[in-house]
């Protein structure tokens, strides 16, 4: 009989261990092992796309949260100082002097210090300024600038900004020189402040005048400027004026909704128009995503100098007795974010916007906002 040894017995048990490794998986583990890779892929494939979702819609809601606060506050800080005018502000029209050309220009300094200009139209719209109530004039929104989206209104406020420069001597109608002039101390606030062309006032609380600046030059501790009938309609003040009498920078404001180069493509976004020194308007984009303005105005009808009801501006009866605008802003994302379409409504003002059944998200903003100047 032969014997056997263990390392005989153990010797074709290593051989076919070896040969079993090295036939690899079958179809059915394979296919197995893709089903189980692809459902792990999928996974995370979708979990990616739903925190990229996710942080998408975050990013726009926090986007529209600082737009419509930054929007509101713009406005706030002229709306509140509208009509402003230092001392003057109580003085009656017999007591204020103009004399800038063309005192009717709508772009000619108004002492109420509001206006405003609710857009009217319905269906079929084209945009041009006659669709709001009362008309747009022509000043603000000349033939190729930013002309403003059609529902959506046009706000414009006026008023003084104070320089805190006083006058070094006597100045007015009583002074001789043709080409009268007003001396100012130099002060380092006051450094690129005044330039040929803007719209001065000068007030002693007694009266007031208006008018354009035709040169301004420095010299000796002292900013003359001087106000000749090329730019206004005589070279000397209505009144007189000595040392206590202030000057003051007059600014007119216009706020409206716009696009960029008015391309439908392009975002829409709260804009505002300065008058400039040259008579013509510069144009700044505020906020991104304002895609609409609307305002109502609360007037004091018995004198208990309380808004007691608001108004459309074809409506006010005075403008000195609007105590309060309430402001609505729409501010929307600039693409889609939702998943479902938008068809809600939005109030703004009193006014309804919407619904614009796409995937943007939009939140309304309201303020009543109080105008500091007005009795």
């Amino acid at each position: 009989m032969t014997h056997i040894t263990p390392q005989e017995k153990t010797g074709p048990r290593r051989v076919i261990s070896a040969a079993r490794s090295n036939c690899g998986l079958s179809l059915v583990e394979l296919m197995v092992e893709i089903t189980i890779g692809l459902i792990i892929l999928a996974a995370v494939v979708r979990l990616f796309a739903t925190s990229r979702a996710t942080y998408t819609l975050e990013e726009g809601l926090a986007r529209v949260q600082e737009s419509g606060r930054f929007a509101m506050e713009f406005m706030a800080q002229d709306i509140r100082m509208a009509g402003y005018a230092g001392c003057s502000a109580n003085l009656s029209g017999s007591q204020v002097g103009n004399i800038v050309a063309l005192p009717g220009s709508a772009t000619t300094f108004n002492p109420d210090g509001i206006a405003g200009y609710k857009h009217t139209c319905s269906g079929s719209c084209s945009g041009t300024l006659t669709e709001w109530d009362p008309d747009v004039p022509s000043e603000y929104f000349p033939s190729g600038s930013i002309m403003p989206l059609t529902g959506t209104d046009v706000l414009v406020i006026q008023r003084a900004d104070t320089l805190s420069a006083h006058l070094t001597g006597q100045e007015g109608k009583d002074k001789d020189n043709d080409d009268a002039k007003i001396q100012i101390i130099d002060t380092t606030a006051l450094a690129g402040q005044l330039a040929a062309g803007d719209v001065l006032m000068v007030s002693d609380c007694q009266s007031a005048d208006i008018f354009k600046a035709t040169t301004v030059s420095s010299g000796s501790d002292k900013t003359t400027i001087s106000h000749s009938n090329s730019s206004n309609t005589s070279s000397k003040l209505t009144h007189s004026y000595d040392n206590s009498a202030q000057l003051m920078k007059l600014v007119t404001r216009v706020y409206f909704i716009g696009r960029r180069g008015n391309d439908t493509s392009n975002p829409p976004s709260l804009y505002r128009k300065e008058l400039g020194n040259d008579g013509s308007f510069i144009v700044q984009e505020l906020v991104e995503g304002v895609e609409v303005l609307r305002f109502s105005y609360g007037e004091d009808t018995d004198n208990d100098r309380i808004a007691n009801i608001y108004r459309d501006p074809s409506s006010v009866s005075s403008w000195r007795k609007v105590l309060s605008v309430r402001t609505g802003l729409l501010v929307g994302t600039t693409g889609n974010v939702e998943q479902a379409l938008d068809t809600r409504i939005y109030d703004l003002a009193g006014n309804t916007a919407g619904p614009y059944n796409d995937k943007k998200r939009r939140r309304a903003f309201n303020s009543a906002i109080r105008l500091r100047n007005h009795y």
